[in-house]
């Protein structure tokens, strides 16, 4: 990777701006896709008119209703003025631009292909962002229904079953068996809720800021590839990123060589890029990709034949294209298919929840009624 990590700029070393709280916790203040996506596209439109960036960079400052969008773009300018290229300034913003990108636009200004870069960046943001509505649109009504069962549980074991506990004691009778393990999830709840939910913030605050550790990542990328569920998804996902990024840097006349360093970069999983790693070395001696990419494992005999067949005929681009329209279309599928089957599976557990909740207050009713018999 020496020859891209040379030319990528390099953020700036000094302190971030934006108040502490946007400075310790950046993903609660980030900018949102769309933003980027409006951006990538009417700068493309810029630059294809003719417009120079700075100037394009201004009307879309002024449009923008994002204050930390607003602050991003005024950084952006400035270092424009000051003669840097407009890579090295979108590389000085980490939190909104990610790596790919600022990569792909590095490349662009090497081939003159700036404009063609940014709008297939918002088509392939664009793209990502309609597939990750859909799932939040699927996953709305049983996150709320999920919301609403714990309400209840909460309140019928803080409210009801302590009164029903009070009136069986009074009686006399001993409690079900579903009464008293609820009951019993109550009272530890009640002397070591607040211990154990400190304890569960901290793990998760630790595993938060432990993340991207060089070992602890290396061991998530692995761990999620293996995954029996989403494992297949993530590996589907990044294939169709791999192919359209490649199939849009060769098409915008970026050297195979260069192109192949940043969808390596692009794919964001450790895993991929070690053993992608090596297919780059035989490829810049002449050994092909189809070839390579095949030996690496990584990816499906479909995608390694619609390379052979482009390789061989000089249409590289156009069937990575179409290799990664097939994914994309494939990963939405299987994607849908998936919350189909989640949702009726997350309504069932909120119904045996609630059943069992019930039954705990239910069945000691009733013993109540034969105790007064």
């Amino acid at each position: 990777m020496a020859v891209l990590d040379a030319l990528r700029p390099r953020p700036p070393t000094g302190p971030p701006g934006g108040s502490l709280l946007e400075r310790n916790l950046p993903s609660l203040f980030s900018v949102k896709r769309v933003e980027l996506i409006v951006f990538s596209r009417q700068l493309a439109t810029f630059i294809r008119a003719g417009i120079p960036i700075l100037d394009g960079i201004r009307v879309i400052r002024e449009q923008t209703g994002s204050r930390l969008f607003r602050r991003t773009l005024d950084a952006i300018a400035s270092d424009l003025r000051a003669g840097e290229p407009i890579s090295t300034a979108l590389a000085h913003q980490p939190r909104v631009f990610p790596e790919l990108y600022v990569d792909m636009v590095l490349a662009a200004e090497a081939t003159g292909e700036l404009d063609i870069i940014l709008e297939q960046l918002a088509l392939y943001l664009d793209r990502g962002e309609r597939t990750a509505r859909r799932i939040r649109q699927a996953m709305l009504y049983p996150s709320l229904v999920l919301g609403l069962a714990v309400i209840v549980v909460f309140i019928l074991i803080t409210f009801v079953l302590p009164a029903f506990v009070a009136l069986f004691a009074d009686f006399d009778a001993e409690l079900p068996v579903p009464t008293r393990v609820l009951m019993a999830l109550g009272w530890f709840g009640e002397r070591y809720g607040l211990l154990s939910g400190a304890a569960v913030l901290l793990l998760l605050v630790l595993a938060y800021l432990a993340r991207n550790a060089g070992p602890i990542r290396r061991l998530r990328h692995r761990l999620v590839l293996r995954t029996p569920v989403f494992g297949p998804l993530v590996r589907l996902g990044i294939a169709a990123r791999f192919a359209r990024t490649l199939g849009i840097l060769v098409r915008a006349g970026v050297p195979i060589g260069q192109a192949f360093e940043i969808v390596i970069n692009g794919t964001g999983n450790h895993v991929y890029r070690e053993r992608l790693r090596p297919a780059r070395e035989r490829l810049l001696v002449g050994e092909g990709i189809a070839g390579p990419l095949a030996e690496s494992g990584l990816f499906s005999s479909m995608l390694i034949q619609m390379v052979r067949v482009g390789e061989e005929t000089g249409t590289l681009d156009r069937y990575l294209e179409e290799a990664a329209d097939f994914m994309d279309e494939d990963l939405e599928y299987r994607t849908r298919q998936m919350v189909t089957i989640i949702e009726p599976m997350m309504i069932v557990g909120v119904a045996m929840m609630v059943g069992f909740v019930a039954l705990s207050v239910v069945t000691p009713l009733y013993g109540i009624l034969g105790h007064i018999r």
